[in-house]
């Protein structure tokens, strides 16, 4: 698998971008509250998942450095959506700390707390399995890393993992939220692939490039989401709201649930040329709810969440395991019955 990252968080040959926002304001705590946490963008090729995922993390008014390219003077909207050819790990700062390699040192630096794993679309090969495959395969090599850490000569509890991993410390790379984005309709390939993901993974719907559309197509579309994804048993990150809440919210154009409407372009000053309004009022751009929800309201259940997934697949892994083993002392008798039989044979024939 191929995958481009950007190093750990105290390697001296990364040059984040440091803010040039206004933190006055900002909560010097909120930051460290966030804690270390990785988000991924899955999705269709052009629906501007780099757009999105950097919409989230340099508008954060707590990111202090992070590892996104500056946009060029001559940026255009078609750079928005330039195709992702391989996952991608941007990195991202909300706090400060000690290097791990070096704590006897004095001066803290950027703790890169806050990753973003950018995904290739599944329509920008011809076989979207490919990239599809290549993304589970990153998010499974998070679990079996961490399960192969967990001493197999020692019996740990469920409650014991829980206790460990729910944590905002970095103890575990698995990914917290996985959003799913989707622009004009949802597809049966969007149906199946977020299944598979919500197995190891807590993932949330994302209309994107609302301000194309209006709130009546932003609000009956969130409703054929989650009718569909209902229907079909897909086991989404709900924010402890129940589907039926969730329809009846979308029907009545309440916010506060997935999926969520955001605007992954950024916002262009208003034109004074009358042909260049748009005839309907754009739907309202839910990043910042969205963002309050994952990083501060919900983060302590998101963790939970991430972790309890963990757990199912590690107790599946482990009771596979002990089935192959069984099967192999079961084969054992077998293999040294046929192992005598065949030096009996032997020795007849030599006599």
């Amino acid at each position: 698998m191929t995958r481009q990252t950007n190093g750990h968080h105290h390697s001296p040959s990364s040059s984040p971008h440091f803010s040039n926002g206004d933190h006055s304001s900002v909560n010097p705590f909120a930051g460290q509250n966030i804690g270390y946490l990785r988000l991924a963008v899955v999705g269709d090729s052009g629906v501007g998942k780099t757009s999105f995922a950097r919409q989230f993390t340099e508008t954060l008014p707590e990111v202090l450095s992070h590892d996104w390219e500056p946009l060029s003077p001559n940026h255009s909207e078609d750079d928005d959506y330039k195709r992702t050819d391989t996952l991608i790990e941007k990195f991202s700062s909300t706090m400060m700390e000690i290097p791990w390699d070096n704590m006897d040192a004095d001066d803290e630096v950027p703790a890169r707390n806050l990753v973003f794993v950018d995904t290739p679309g599944y329509g920008s090969v011809v076989d979207a399995q490919l990239n599809f495959d290549m993304f589970m395969s990153y998010v499974g090599q998070t679990f079996e890393e961490k399960n192969k850490r967990i001493s197999p000569f020692t019996e740990v509890s469920n409650n014991e993992l829980m206790r460990s991993l729910v944590t905002g410390v970095g103890a575990h790379k698995f990914i917290d939220v996985v959003f799913y984005l989707v622009v004009h309709r949802l597809k049966p390939i969007d149906v199946e692939y977020m299944r598979l993901i919500s197995e190891k993974a807590n993932v949330v719907p994302v209309i994107c490039k609302v301000d194309t559309q209006s709130e009546q197509e932003v609000r009956d579309l969130k409703v054929q989401v989650l009718r569909t994804l209902k229907e079909q048993g897909v086991s989404i990150y709900t924010f402890r709201i129940d589907y039926d809440r969730l329809i009846h919210m979308a029907e009545n154009g309440q916010v506060g649930g997935p999926p969520f409407a955001v605007c992954n372009t950024a916002v262009k000053p208003a034109s004074a040329d009358p042909n260049d309004h748009i005839a309907f009022t754009p739907a309202s751009n839910e990043l910042p709810l969205l963002r309050k929800l994952v990083l501060e309201t919900q983060i302590t259940n998101i963790r939970q969440f991430t972790v309890k997934k963990f757990i199912n697949w590690r107790g599946k892994h482990l009771a596979q395991q002990q089935q192959q083993h069984q099967q192999l002392q079961q084969q054992q008798p077998i293999q040294q019955q046929q192992a005598y039989y065949q030096q009996h044979q032997y020795q007849q024939t030599a006599r």
